[in-house]
């Protein structure tokens, strides 16, 4: 995957997906949304349960372990990742979007052939920093950080189903999707994000490999 491609994508569904409402929110929830988001942040640091933090580990591990079918999970992640670049460099942004969604599944596919239980590791620290942020937030008006969290509880409840039917990459890719929406939760509380999954996979899909 290459970091120009989904920034670009990223732009585009920002652009699309996001409505702006600067009256909408107020200072207090702003300030209210940092703090909360450092304590996702910390969460996040200190299990490395993110996209970035599963792959950085995979690297790692992949450079003093030999897994064929994880380093065959990584190729054809990178075959998809190429072929995202050119279908977007010709224009076929809806392509683009596809490739570079299957190149984000290959990945996780790679992380879960060496650690098998990503998936649930990745959403017991979401579930810990969505705790810990309604602690925090007390009986305090946030609106806006409060839809938020209930996303995210929506994409936990997705993500446990699709466990319990066998599918661990999918219940990854919605865990660390929640994970990353409330690692950048100051941004979708100031700017009122409309679709904060499409843009926090646009981010994740932005980690090099």
């Amino acid at each position: 995957m290459h970091k120009r491609l989904a920034i670009a994508l990223a732009t585009a569904a920002t652009l699309a997906a996001c409505n702006q409402d600067p009256t909408g929110v107020t200072t207090s929830e702003v300030m209210l949304a940092q703090n909360a988001q450092l304590i996702a942040r910390d969460v996040a640091n200190s299990t490395r349960a993110t996209h970035e933090g599963w792959v950085r580990r995979l690297l790692d591990t992949l450079r003093t372990t030999d897994d064929p079918e994880a380093r065959a999970f990584l190729a054809q992640a990178r075959d998809y990742g190429a072929q995202a670049r050119a279908a977007y460099e010709a224009g076929d942004r809806e392509a683009a979007r596809e490739f570079a969604r299957l190149a984000f599944r290959s990945v996780l596919s790679a992380v879960i052939e060496i650690y098998p239980n990503a998936p649930e590791r990745t959403g017991l620290a979401v579930d810990n920093a969505i705790s810990r942020i309604e602690t925090f937030l007390g009986d305090r008006e946030a609106p806006r950080i409060r839809r938020i969290l209930e996303h995210v509880e929506g994409l936990r409840t997705e993500a446990d189903a699709a466990l319990a039917a066998g599918d661990k990459v999918t219940a990854l890719a919605l865990n660390v999707r929640g994970m990353q929406i409330l690692h950048r939760l100051v941004e979708h509380v100031r700017d009122n994000h409309r679709d904060h999954d499409e843009i926090a996979d646009s981010e994740m899909q932005g980690v090099s490999l």
